[in-house]
């Protein structure tokens, strides 16, 4: 995806990308290799979504 790629030019490649919504299941594969690094499809909890950030966010001290 062009985000990805804008991101790593900018050298933000550490960026979480998040995609939401209706995305066909044979795209899903495809987005993670090129680099989004979760799917979160229609049903997907806030809560699991909350789970999903904290355990994969850096944090800076």
């Amino acid at each position: 995806p062009r985000i990805v790629n804008l991101l790593r030019e900018n050298g933000m490649d550490d960026t979480l990308v998040l995609v939401g919504g209706i995305v066909p299941q044979e795209d899903i594969a495809t987005l993670k290799e090129k680099g989004v690094s979760e799917i979160f499809l229609p049903g997907t909890s806030t809560e699991d979504i909350v789970k999903f950030i904290n355990a994969n966010v850096r944090t800076e001290n």
